[in-house]
């Protein structure tokens, strides 16, 4: 069934609450069951993420995709066009590409700080940089200098530079509503009808990182009976009838020089202060407390661990409603900059460190129960193991918790599994892919050598091969459940150990899916080729040895002599030298005492090795077998390779189940291949 999508606002999330926005799992609902899609676009940007995570949607839909910009595409909205077969732009709208950025950096602000920032947007902006470059069939470099520029197309200018298709002479609807402010150029007329009011600049670059926006500061508490509300878009005051209503008074975010200059010290003090201030608020409405007692709590400067400390020694009683007793509550909608801290703090104690972002710092002294509770906005007891479930099922249903927990888990989960190191990582290159089809793989000796240039100054062109290997990505993924007795027991511990555990399980998967691929074939000869319908090894390209023999200076100068015989596509001299020798556990002595230094009274013993060959174990390969590879960045036999923008393996919270926990699917998109032949070399061994 074909259809019609419009994707109105902003990427992501709104920046106003009354605009549209749309996001990732909204686009995939539209998506569902249609073939053919037009997608009508009209989007200021957004959420750099989710406008990678929609491109990667509707790049992935199995019908065509026609693209319409309707109003302008800036920023992630112009990432989400790139996906369309065809991008159509009405008269009089506007595509804007540039780098993506940042409004400040978490922490003080270092050097470190600021060096991890700036590691992550190059990171960030190359990828991006690629799916511009695919689209309109220009270098990375070249798109990289187009995004650093900040540029601006009209249609014809778009078309011109291949990243539009066609000129649709339509009027345009207005530009969807955004703080356009934040870009360095943007057009006058967009400017002119922007909004006014909404987040600050830093706040919006923040979000469209997809970090959260600064926390509101706190006017001081007036010293009368109730305070005026200020009515404020931040802000929620959910008030029931009681003897002790309380008002707090919120003063918005300020864009001019001046807030901007405030001094660092003095700010942080302030975030700090005011994040507890909110937290102390949140823990004592949880056990039904009146917000005089938690304003005498933040009076009194009491530290967020004390007061949680207070209600543990209270035990049960504390937690239950008095009738007719005060329920006056106050939140601040805070949801971003609560979320990152929840996660940070989650995080933190499942790696058992300390944290790494000054957000977490309120919560680091509450339970699993306890972070629930707060996130959902539970109100009722936790005396018994039941209540705790209750929360825990409660929490799916309007509160962030399984948000934060699901990226903390993620968090740790790549730190360990980042902190493993399988051996084919070493003997394979890595590579990018944009999807899950067959990618082709041009090899760095398929190019063409240089020829002169004649008098008239005329270049000759040379061919590259054209039986060029492919890989393809494969998703893999498995169904976990942290158990309804890790909950009730609020067992963060157990919850550690399972992520560790499974961190070094995916990186023993790929080590296993990488060599069962390398072994494979008879004689464990390895894949065969489609450029010369051969294995990898065998006799014949001169890639394995035609006499298996233990590893000697002989045994590895034949096999270094064949590597360095080996010529392009063209027949032209690679001259490739081995780096690597890769043996099982049966040889590892033996390749370890041939390559040692050798302190030689006469040239006869002098070992041409040392130094030259680094020895890799792996108990993939039994028996005697041994192999000679060159370093890869040179000259790849086999590379390995993730989803563009997701190179480690992540979890995603399922539904509840019944009563017994909470469920998770473990998932990674990962490939192996064989591309060459020419930069390996195999001896079977004695």
């Amino acid at each position: 069934m074909n259809g019609e999508i419009y994707l109105e606002g902003s990427v992501g999330m709104a920046f106003w609450p009354d605009e549209p926005h749309f996001t990732p799992t909204m686009v995939r609902e539209q998506l569902a069951g249609k073939g053919d899609v037009t997608v009508y676009l009209n989007s200021g940007g957004g959420i750099a993420a989710d406008g990678l995570a929609i491109y990667h949607l509707l790049k992935d839909h199995p019908g065509a995709v026609a693209i319409v910009v309707t109003g302008v595409a800036v920023s992630a909205a112009s990432l989400v066009a790139m996906a369309g077969d065809t991008i159509t732009m009405r008269e009089g709208t506007m595509l804007m590409i540039h780098d993506p950025a940042v409004g400040w950096t978490e922490g003080r602000g270092t050097e470190d700080d600021h060096r991890a920032i700036a590691d992550y947007l190059q990171r960030q902006s190359e990828g991006y940089a690629e799916i511009y470059a695919d689209r309109a069939g220009i270098s990375a470099d070249e798109a990289r200098d187009i995004m650093r520029a900040e540029t601006w197309f009209t249609p014809n200018e778009a078309i011109a530079a291949g990243f539009a298709d066609a000129l649709f002479e339509e009027a345009p609807k207005a530009a969807a509503a955004f703080p356009y402010r934040v870009y360095e150029k943007a057009p006058q007329q967009l400017l002119s009808g922007s909004r006014a009011g909404g987040p600050t600049k830093k706040a919006v670059l923040a979000m469209m990182r997809g970090g959260a926006a600064p926390t509101p500061k706190e006017a001081p508490m007036p010293k009368t009976n109730a305070a005026e509300m200020a009515d404020d878009e931040d802000e929620i005051l959910a008030t029931e009838s009681g003897e002790d209503e309380t008002d707090a008074t919120m003063i918005d975010d300020e864009e001019d020089d001046q807030t901007e200059a405030e001094d660092e010290g003095d700010e942080e003090d302030d975030d700090e202060a005011g994040a507890d201030s909110v937290a102390i608020l949140d823990l004592v409405a949880m056990h039904g407390g009146s917000v005089a007692t938690a304003r005498q709590f933040i009076a009194d400067r009491t530290p967020l661990a004390a007061v949680v400390a207070h209600y543990r020694e209270k035990g049960p009683s504390v937690t239950k409603h008095k009738p007719g007793g005060s329920t006056a509550r106050i939140t601040r909608d805070e949801r971003d900059t609560r979320r990152a801290g929840m996660t940070e703090a989650l995080a933190a104690q499942i790696g058992r460190r300390a944290p790494t972002d000054d957000r977490a710092r309120p919560f680091m002294a509450m339970s699993l129960v306890e972070l629930a509770a707060m996130s959902s906005g539970h109100r009722g007891p936790m005396r018994t193991a039941y209540d705790r479930e209750q929360v825990f099922m409660a929490m799916h249903t309007t509160s962030d918790f399984p948000l934060a927990l699901q990226n903390a888990l993620n968090k740790e989960l790549e730190g360990r599994y980042r902190e493993a190191t399988p051996t084919y990582r070493r003997i394979a290159r890595q590579k990018s892919f944009r999807d899950f089809r067959p990618h082709p793989q041009v090899r760095p000796g398929d190019f063409p050598t240089l020829q002169p240039v004649g008098e008239g100054g005329e270049i000759k062109y040379g061919t590259i091969g054209e039986k060029a290997e492919t890989v393809a990505l494969a998703p893999y993924g498995i169904a976990l459940s942290i158990s309804r007795q890790t909950l009730i027991n609020d067992d963060i511990g157990a919850i550690a150990d399972m992520i560790a555990d499974q961190g070094r399980a995916v990186a023993r998967f790929e080590d296993s899916t990488f060599y069962a691929m390398l072994l494979s074939g008879s004689g464990s000869d390895g894949p065969t080729l489609l450029e010369t319908s051969r294995k990898v090894f065998n006799t014949t390209d001169g890639t394995k040895a035609g006499t298996a023999a233990a590893i000697t200076v002989a045994s590895l100068s034949v096999g270094r002599a064949a590597m360095m015989k080996q010529k392009t596509l063209g027949g032209h001299d690679l001259g490739i030298l081995p780096s690597i020798l890769l043996v099982g556990p049966d040889k590892l002595t033996e390749a370890q005492q041939v390559v040692a230094p050798i302190q030689a009274a006469q040239a006869g013993n002098v070992n041409p090795f040392a130094g030259t060959l680094e020895v890799i174990g792996t108990a993939k390969i039994t028996g005697n077998a041994w192999y000679l590879f060159a370093d890869p960045a040179d000259l790849p036999n086999f590379v390995y390779g993730y989803l563009e923008g997701a190179t480690a393996p992540r979890t995603r919270m399922e539904e509840p189940f019944g009563m017994q926990g909470m469920r998770l699917s473990l998932e990674h998109d990962f490939g192996v291949g064989a591309i060459d032949f020419r930069g390996g070399y195999k001896n079977a061994g004695a």
